[in-house]
Formats: structure tokens, C-alpha cells, sequence
């Protein structure tokens, strides 16, 4: 039990340990626990629920309608902000009225996040929207009949569907950061208080509430037909794992003839790359009409490859400033020899974009053998 460990090493008494965990017993699995777990980034705001000390009382310490937090995760070494909020939690949960009602798991890890998103009643996430990138911990409640309560943000603003859980809708972005916590913590406070706690205890003679049984099936008949891995996997499968596997399979044959053919080239070009080098040897135009051909011309030190060894490349790219950059890449071909040992490339371009564009030039190693274009790493640009 990761709770009784954690605290029994920082030398608390076996009567309080007890004590915290009197709502935590296995054998009376019928209070209501709500998770919270994974990145403290801070815009995840896991001290949200503290927005309000009297509200979040008032929900702790109801006796007959007993509710518990649990809380578990790390941030970043670098985050200071998000190490701030465990800081704060931690606190939160050694302070006398909430022992027991909230509680902080140490040591997270793949198998405290499991327990999590399929031993909890409620999944709680209250992201800084738009900022939640996805929320995929919540997915897993789901998917386990643990329903979810959070922000309308990341993947949660497509998933609800107003009965597979309980959606809080974002304050407007013109408040302030301090309002806009206020106003989301009120409506959460306003669900666990009004929706959550009274559904979960509203029980009928089996013992067990059927809104929320029914709310529970819902969250997964909704949910694992749309969230699963399937494109995930496939795409791995058929984009990695499946050419990985055959690369591996043209390495083995002949007794590993290609993988020492391979090996010895990449030691060779390794050692000769820090001596090539580009130059160009036309003088690029200023401005071109669209449709007119621009002759390319560079000349290229191998310092001992061939030009079988290489690739010479021009990237041709639109900048745009509120999108990413559009490239297009065009091969420059061998010319013949050029003046000091250089090796002559050519292209005739033709841009197929209209506007501003800009240009680079590079070289890479390339083989037919190589699993990557640039699995090398290396590549010198002009």
C-alpha cells in the first residue's frame, strides 16, 4: 500500500496511519473518491479545488456523504511552479480537517496511474482552456466506467455528450486568470456539491445508485468506440514496426553480408564528412517571373566519397506567419568535375510556389541500405 509506505517513512505512528486511511478501507468500498493524476504542469491547475476553503469544506466534511481525493503525479524537474502545487497539496493533505478526506500518493508511476484510472468513482481534470493538448489519463477513466468531470477542453469538449459525465464549461478568456479560476471553481464546487456527491449516494435498496451505474455504462458505450488505439497501433505497425522488421530480415541474409556492408560504408563516410563542403557557383537571382526556370549550380568537396555517397538538396519554402512552413525538395544532379577537386551539381528549378521564397541548400549521406534518410545525423548546409 503506497500510502501506508509513504507514510510510515516519514515516521508517522501506526494509530494516524489508521486513522488517514479510515475511508480508504477495501472492505467497505463505498465512498466516493475522486482522482486527479499525472503532469502537475501548471496549467492544469490541481489546486483548483482550494480556489474556495469553504466550499471545498463543506464537500470534505460532510460525515454521511464521506468523499475522497486522490491526488498523484510529478512535474518536471525544471518546474518549479508545478513542484510549487505538489508542495501545496501536500500540505493541504497534513492539515488536521482534511486527514483522510485528502490524500497525496508519492513515487507515481505506471502502475499507481493504472490503479487510478480504474479504482476511482471520478476523474477530475481542470485545464487552463485552451490549453489542454489532449487529456488522455481522462480516456482511460472513461473507458474503465470512471466518469469524468472537467473542464470542456482537449479531447473531454468532443467526448461529452451531457450523460457520459459532467462537463464544466470555460470562463470567458477576456477575465483575468484570478476570475477565470473563481468562476470555474464555483461551477465545480456547484457539480461535486448539487450533481456528483448526491447522484453517488442517492442509493436504492441494492445498495448502489442506479443514476450512476447508468451514467457509468454510458461513459463507456460512448467513449471506447471513439478513444481506442486501433489507428494508433495500426499506423506504428505499418509505418515502424513492420519496416523495422523487414530491414532487420535484409540485414540477417547472406550470413549479415548487407549489415557489414553498411557498417563499413557509415564508418567511412563518418570519417571523411568533417572535410566536405559547399559552394555556390552561380549568382542567385533577385526576383523571377512564375514558370521561368532558375539554373542552380554548386560545387561540392567530398574529400574522398563519391557522389553515390550523397544527396545535394534544395529546400524551397514559402514562409508563412501564421502557419508552418510549406517545403518543397528538388535533387540536385552531378554535373561532372569542377575547379580544385570540387564535384559539380546541378539543377534547373522551376518553383512551383508563387511569393516570397526562400531557399537552403544542403548534402546528407545517403545508401540504399540506410533504414532512414538521415539516420547518420549529419548533413552540412549552404
Amino acid at each position: 500500500h503506497r500510502i501506508s509506505r509513504q507514510h510510515l517513512r516519514n515516521h508517522g505512528s501506526e494509530s494516524h496511519l489508521e486513522r488517514l486511511l479510515r475511508y480508504c478501507d477495501p472492505a467497505k468500498p463505498h465512498t466516493l473518491t475522486i482522482g486527479f493524476g499525472r503532469r502537475f504542469a501548471t496549467y492544469k491547475r490541481a489546486t483548483l479545488l482550494f480556489n474556495d476553503l469553504d466550499n471545498f469544506r463543506r464537500i470534505v466534511g460532510d460525515k454521511d456523504r464521506a468523499v475522497v481525493f486522490l491526488f498523484a503525479g510529478k512535474a518536471h524537474p525544471a518546474d518549479e511552479p508545478g513542484q510549487e502545487l505538489i508542495r501545496t497539496l501536500v500540505h493541504m493533505a497534513g492539515q488536521e480537517e482534511f486527514q483522510g478526506r485528502l490524500l497525496f500518493i508519492e513515487g507515481y508511476d505506471l502502475h499507481i496511474a493504472r490503479r487510478l484510472v480504474s479504482g476511482v468513482d471520478v476523474w477530475l481534470n481542470n485545464p487552463v482552456h485552451p490549453l489542454e493538448a489532449s487529456g488522455t489519463s481522462g480516456m482511460k477513466a472513461g473507458m474503465n466506467g470512471v466518469i469524468n468531470l472537467s473542464i470542456l477542453d482537449g479531447w473531454w469538449d468532443e467526448g461529452y455528450d451531457g450523460q457520459n459525465g459532467w462537463g464544466i464549461k470555460p470562463a470567458s478568456p477576456q477575465l483575468d486568470q484570478h476570475r477565470r479560476d473563481r468562476e470555474e471553481a464555483r461551477t465545480l464546487y456547484e457539480l461535486l456539491q448539487d450533481s456528483v456527491v448526491p447522484q453517488y449516494y442517492r442509493r436504492a435498496e441494492g445498495g448502489y445508485s442506479a443514476e450512476w451505474i447508468r451514467m457509468a455504462k454510458r461513459a463507456m458505450a460512448s467513449l471506447l468506440p471513439r478513444y481506442d488505439a486501433s489507428r494508433m497501433l495500426g499506423e506504428y505497425v505499418s509505418k515502424y514496426y513492420l519496416p523495422a522488421a523487414r530491414q532487420g530480415l535484409r540485414y540477417a541474409e547472406n550470413g549479415y553480408e548487407a549489415a557489414r556492408t553498411i557498417a563499413a560504408w557509415k564508418a567511412r563516410v563518418r570519417t571523411a564528412w568533417p572535410g566536405v563542403a559547399l559552394r555556390r557557383l552561380d549568382t542567385p537571382p533577385q526576383r523571377i517571373q512564375f514558370g521561368e526556370t532558375v539554373p542552380v549550380e554548386v560545387g561540392v568537396k567530398l574529400n574522398g566519397l563519391s557522389p553515390a555517397d550523397v544527396c545535394v538538396e534544395l529546400l524551397l519554402t514559402r514562409a508563412l506567419r501564421e502557419a508552418a512552413p510549406l517545403s518543397h525538395s528538388h535533387e540536385l544532379a552531378p554535373a561532372g568535375p569542377g575547379e580544385h577537386g570540387e564535384q559539380r551539381y546541378r539543377l534547373d528549378l522551376r518553383p512551383g510556389l508563387a511569393g516570397r521564397l526562400d531557399y537552403h541548400i544542403r548534402i546528407y549521406p545517403r545508401h540504399e541500405l540506410l533504414t532512414h534518410p538521415f539516420e547518420m545525423g549529419l548533413s552540412t548546409w549552404l
